[in-house]
């Protein structure tokens, strides 16, 4: 029988005997935020979830629930003309105004007791020592709010608190949002999640306003078009490249976090 690593299926024996091995606990972090009309709200979350059961699966220790929070604030002017807006619009996160549903994200002084209130259990109540936090959130404000509580555990907890984000380790590949590389690693997984039908037939373009399908050049303001490009293009997801490209970032983050283990080193790839 396989061995069990979800956290909420396991008997305290069970927990208990993962933590007196040194095995560490994994969190998956992400909120249910608009990723085109293609794709679900739970983009983020549900691929830190698979990277949290890789790496436990590779590694041992525990998963955690998923926890489905995570925080964005109010885009720049630079940012807005960046992907197509005049610049003076409100628009928080990926929440444009084309958008049949806006996303659940948390205030940040909320994501933030909330991670921390949980950081705390886990090393007060449950006494674990290692703790990986797996996020598949980008937004700047939140991998800040990440970034300072890694920070203070660290320096003053008996814990050692790990980072890694999947999506950041992807290799040769451009990061967007609901663009083709997180199309076709959700189709890996959930592919009864993604209609690609969603979106118009190609060639008609993906304005980046319209549908907020954001590709890399356009958040970096180095795409005029203001519309996905071919490269990066959802309409083209093959989920046999998503399973690839998934397989060397899990690979990737396997050996950072070996390392980091060994080393005594601290875990922080997207330290800014």
């Amino acid at each position: 029988m396989q061995k069990r690593i979800e956290a909420q299926y396991m008997r305290p024996d069970e927990i208990i005997a993962v933590r007196e091995a040194g095995g560490p606990v994994f969190l998956p972090i992400g909120p249910l935020e608009w990723h085109g009309p293609h794709l679900p709200l739970g983009v983020d979350p549900l691929r830190a979830y698979q990277g949290a059961l890789a790496l436990a699966r590779a590694l041992g220790g525990i998963v955690l629930p998923t926890l489905f929070a995570g925080t964005e604030r109010e885009r720049s002017p630079q940012m807005l003309r960046n992907i197509g807006f005049e610049g003076d619009e409100y628009v928080v996160g990926m929440d444009f105004p084309q958008c049949t549903l806006k996303s659940l994200y948390f205030k940040e002084e909320v994501f933030a007791v909330l991670l921390r209130n949980y950081l705390e259990m886990l090393i007060e109540d449950w006494q674990f020592r290692r703790i990986v936090i797996v996020n598949g959130h980008g937004g700047e404000n939140h991998l800040a709010v990440i970034h300072r509580l890694l920070k203070a555990f660290n320096a003053v907890t008996p814990a050692r608190i790990a980072f890694v984000q999947p999506m950041s380790h992807f290799p040769n590949s451009a990061i967007g949002h609901a663009t083709l590389e997180e199309t076709e690693t959700l189709m890996v997984f959930y592919p009864d999640s993604v209609d690609l039908g969603k979106l118009p037939p190609r060639p008609a373009p993906l304005e980046h306003v319209r549908f907020a399908v954001v590709d890399d050049a356009g958040f970096m303001g180095r795409n005029p078009a203001h519309r996905v490009s071919e490269e990066e293009d959802p309409r083209k997801a093959d989920p046999a490249r998503g399973q690839e490209v998934w397989e060397m970032t899990i690979g990737e983050l396997r050996e950072l976090l070996e390392g980091a283990w060994v080393e005594r080193e601290i875990v922080d790839p997207n330290r800014p």
